[in-house]
């Protein structure tokens, strides 16, 4: 009843934002030096409606990088891309079966990344300075780190490699160059976990996503990838972007309107 409530005057608590308009992809505008990630950002949601100050707020985003081309994939793109591209391996039956937006987000950046490189953001995510002035033309990896503490504790050979050792790599904003190990060893390890949660009810979804498909699963991996010795040209930005990254852009909340937060969601199963 209440979530029904919730679900009436949601259309009066953002009338201001209201009616919702469509996001179109956006092409680079001027000429990108020469790198070996992609010139393109990622990003996904379920449809490509928003309210207007969460427009307001990419549009700021993308003027910051107009030599960079930038893609949102609804929900059916991601379905046929991934049927298309990944059909045939482990990870798709559990792309299939996560029951999460989030998770089948998760899934499909670590499998685009793997597969086409690029920068990917979260809808909701930013960041405020250009994404060229964090990484340079050699650069194959550009990764973050959350302020959180991770509750893992990080390999002792694996510390020296990392700037901040005890925190969680950030997954909501990353780049990489096709075929990179990080996010290839992400899909070989949810492959690896998913027997451990499926079918299996858990009192909080939200934590176990963020071990399964989050920023717990892909911290694991970069420690993973780094245990096998030195990586080059990576680049670490510190702490969120060297603290240019924004968590949440101004009204991106309003996307709730027409998909559900799924960080609600209790005594639930993640994936079948």
């Amino acid at each position: 009843m209440f979530n029904k409530l919730k679900q009436i005057l949601a259309p009066i608590r953002y009338w201001n934002e209201l009616p919702l308009r469509q996001l179109d992809d956006r092409p680079a505008t001027t000429q990108a030096p020469a790198s070996k990630i992609p010139p393109v950002v990622i990003q996904t949601w379920e449809d490509r409606l928003f309210g207007k100050t969460h427009l307001r707020e990419m549009a700021a985003f993308r003027a910051l990088n107009p030599e960079l081309s930038f893609e949102l994939w609804d929900r059916d793109q991601r379905q046929a891309y991934m049927q298309e591209k990944w059909g045939g391996h482990a990870i798709f039956p559990i792309y299939q079966k996560s029951l999460f937006g989030p998770m089948r987000t998760d899934i499909f950046r670590y499998c685009l990344m793997a597969d086409r490189g690029g920068f990917y953001f979260d809808i909701s995510k930013g960041c405020t300075v250009p994404l060229r002035t964090l990484y340079g033309p050699e650069t194959e990896a550009l990764i973050t780190f959350e302020p959180h503490l991770s509750h893992i504790a990080c390999e002792a050979a694996v510390a020296p490699h990392l700037l901040h050792p005890d925190k969680l790599l950030l997954q909501w904003g990353f780049g990489f160059a096709p075929g990179h190990a990080i996010p290839l060893r992400t899909i070989e390890n949810i492959c690896a976990e998913y027997p451990r949660y499926q079918g299996q009810t858990f009192a909080f979804p939200k934590d176990a996503i963020r071990e399964l498909t989050g920023p717990i699963m892909f911290t694991k991996s970069v420690r993973d990838v780094y245990a096998r010795g030195p990586l080059p040209n990576i680049v670490q930005a510190g702490i969120d972007f060297n603290r240019h990254g924004v968590f949440a852009l101004k009204g991106s909340k309003v996307r709730y309107m027409t998909v559900p937060a799924y960080t609600k969601a209790k005594n639930q199963p993640i994936v079948l």
